[in-house]
């Protein structure tokens, strides 16, 4: 089973600034020894904190390493930019200093995006390429936030993607036990043949957790060439498809690994503008984008980031996954 890091770095101080820096080194080291790559990791992290510090007074760095690469998102609620464009140039500065440090994360990363609301903060993202990642030919793009109940060392959550499906589960309850069960539900789906039907996919997995306190799972198949989406639930993952005209897909009630009715999927319209949002009961079920003018248009780290941040409860562990067509 690949093996998917996360990990988050709250900076509010000068100090934590390099404790972000060792956490990414660290989480890169695993996966790419190539001094060149981590180099550029280190300079694209050290600025992302630093930014967090000078300009929004303190925010959380995401990171993510998984078969695709490395990710990273600085997240603030800090005074956002009236102009990104001016703020990217290496020359423009807020705080007296060289201004360099959004134009060299933009230059450095295989890919960057960025996002800001005046008054309501910014959230950037950083990939970085594995050197062996292959070309998805699914065109589709995930982007993804996974974060534990707090204080717990472990989430009790965990997502998958595999060719055009996508996996979340949220084992019941939270720590280990939670995390025992969703990483063993995705160690199956990452091992599924994905020509199985998703109702018989769900009834393998409830079979394989039935040792473990069973979770909560949804499955999506992004399928372009017949313009549709299947989802396949059991419990309370909500799936949400943003489009012209926005809608929530239906899950069946039951545990997974413990007791489940009869399982069907059902499909729903997908064309490349739609946005498929899945998560876990940590994110509150009232969450609207109306607020956020062209957030749809971002990356979907940054979509997955600013729902994660906005519509987070504390009381479980709490996973966003986003999806978007090319």
């Amino acid at each position: 089973m690949p093996d998917q890091h996360q990990q988050t770095i709250e900076v509010s101080d000068p100090a934590h600034v390099d404790a972000a820096r060792r956490a990414a080194v660290r989480l890169a080291e695993r996966v790419r020894a190539d001094e060149q790559w981590l180099g550029r990791i280190t300079v694209v992290t050290q600025e992302l904190a630093r930014n967090l510090v000078l300009h929004a007074g303190g925010g959380t760095v995401l990171l993510s390493q998984d078969r695709r690469g490395l990710d990273l998102v600085a997240v603030d609620k800090g005074p956002g930019m009236a102009n990104i464009a001016q703020c990217l140039s290496d020359s423009y500065s807020t705080a007296g200093t060289m201004g360099a440090g959004l134009g060299a994360i933009r230059r450095m990363s295989d890919a960057f995006d960025i996002y800001s609301q005046p008054g309501q903060g910014t959230l950037v993202h950083a990939h970085f390429d594995m050197d062996d990642v292959v070309a998805d030919a699914t065109g589709l793009k995930v982007g993804a936030v996974a974060t534990p109940y707090p204080g717990e060392a472990q989430c009790g959550d965990a997502w998958a993607v595999l060719d055009n499906r996508i996996m979340v589960c949220d084992g019941l309850g939270h720590g280990h036990a939670a995390h025992e069960a969703s990483q063993r539900a995705r160690g199956l789906f990452l091992d599924h043949d994905s020509s199985i039907p998703l109702p018989t996919l769900m009834e393998r997995l409830h079979r394989a957790l039935a040792d473990t306190r069973g979770g909560a799972v949804a499955f999506a198949e992004i399928q372009p060439a017949r313009g549709q989406v299947e989802f396949c639930g059991i419990g309370n993952i909500a799936g949400v498809l943003l489009a012209e005209r926005s809608r929530s897909m239906v899950s069946a009630n039951g545990t997974v690994g413990y007791k489940i009715g009869r399982v069907q999927s059902f499909t729903y319209p997908w064309d490349p503008a739609t946005v498929l949002v899945m998560s876990s009961d940590g994110i509150g079920t009232k969450w609207d984008l109306n607020g956020y003018p062209g957030l749809l248009r971002r990356s979907p780290a940054i979509i997955a980031a600013q729902v994660h941040r906005d519509f987070r409860r504390l009381n479980d562990d709490a996973t966003v996954v986003v999806v978007k067509g090319e």
